[in-house]
């Protein structure tokens, strides 16, 4: 964990103190070591969390007493106040792995049969409009602790997906040889 948070805590509390309502601190954004990597996780998430917080709090106020809960790029479920912009980078595709593997793992129950002890193995295929996601599952979430994400090194836990820049409005053409 860092240490030496002082500066970080002063320089906090001044930007609160003169109005600026969101606040992201290195040290509690993405407290492990590596400044740089740490850095660009904290200007990520000071980025997103605003317009993340807007968009809860319209879910939130068109469904009052319910319970918000909402997927992390970890795949883990978040209460709504505590859901982070660095937290929502790949939450989509998140969403889909997690889906992917429960779905996999009821058809190979219903399929081998509960006594199975052997794990699902799957390959996700997740293509959009302008590009692919593509995961693995073998009977337990893939995940990495540093990922780069459009170039830009985050340091949050989030599924192992690697997207190829090739979607299904992306033009394809074939030489003879290769796509």
């Amino acid at each position: 964990l860092p240490i030496y948070t002082e500066h970080e805590q002063a320089a906090a509390r001044l930007a609160r103190t003169v109005g600026f309502s969101q606040v992201s601190t290195s040290h509690q954004t993405s407290p492990l070591m590596k400044f740089v990597s740490r850095g660009d996780t904290t200007v990520v998430d000071a980025y997103l969390s605003p317009i993340l917080k807007r968009y809860v709090d319209q879910v939130a106020h068109e469904m009052p007493g319910v319970r918000l809960l909402f997927m992390q790029s970890s795949g883990g479920l978040a209460d709504a106040h505590a859901f982070a912009g660095k937290d929502a980078i790949l939450s989509g595709p998140a969403g889909g792995i997690v889906g992917m593997a429960r779905t996999a793992e009821l058809a190979h129950r219903h399929v081998v049969g509960a006594s199975s002890t052997e794990p699902v193995r799957v390959i996700g295929f997740d293509m959009g409009g302008t590009s692919t996601d593509v995961s693995h599952y073998a009977g337990e979430f893939e995940r990495e602790f540093e990922t780069l994400v459009a170039g830009v090194r985050m340091r949050a836990p989030m599924m192992s997906i690697h997207t190829v820049a090739a979607g299904g409005g992306s033009i394809l053409q074939f030489d003879g040889a290769r796509f």
